[in-house]
């Protein structure tokens, strides 16, 4: 790809690659950058603001909304409102820890059954962002590398 290509890579064309399988477009990884990390504007301009700055929110309220979709998730396959299909399964997983039929299977016979679907969910969602919080940080030091950004 073009170092300035910023179109969404399609699925076909991804082949399971790690960074276009969790961001779609350059744009994705952007915001997901942003919100975790701020964002700070430099501008060489006269007569206007030069620096501009925006906090990131860190990943703990990242943490926290995984944790609500994951647990709504793994409530529906368990109570069985929805069924065991893979797109199903894949919405309650996360890409490091996925849930399977037989996990889903064995929390419907507990009788703890509800701490224990909330406990999984949390380390899911922990999973979940983690994951795409060390992809950040490999793919923020490979692009540093490129001689188009490191100018």
């Amino acid at each position: 790809r073009n170092a300035a290509d910023t179109a969404s890579i399609s699925p076909s064309s991804c082949n399971n690659g790690m960074v276009c399988s969790t961001w779609p477009s350059p744009q994705d990884a952007t915001t997901f950058a942003n919100r975790v990390l701020g964002e700070q504007q430099q501008r060489t301009c006269e007569g206007c603001t030069k620096t501009t700055s925006t906090a990131g929110v860190g990943l703990t309220p990242l943490i926290q909304e995984s944790y609500d979709s994951k647990l709504k998730a793994l409530q529906e396959l368990i109570s069985g409102n929805k069924s065991l299909t893979q797109e199903n399964l894949s919405q309650a997983s996360s890409s490091s820890l996925p849930v399977t039929r037989g996990v889903v299977e064995a929390l419907r016979s507990e009788h703890d059954q509800d701490i224990l679907a909330k406990r999984l969910a949390s380390e899911l969602a922990l999973s979940d962002v983690l994951g795409k919080a060390l992809l950040l940080q490999r793919t923020l030091f490979t692009g540093s590398k490129e001689p188009n950004i490191a100018a």
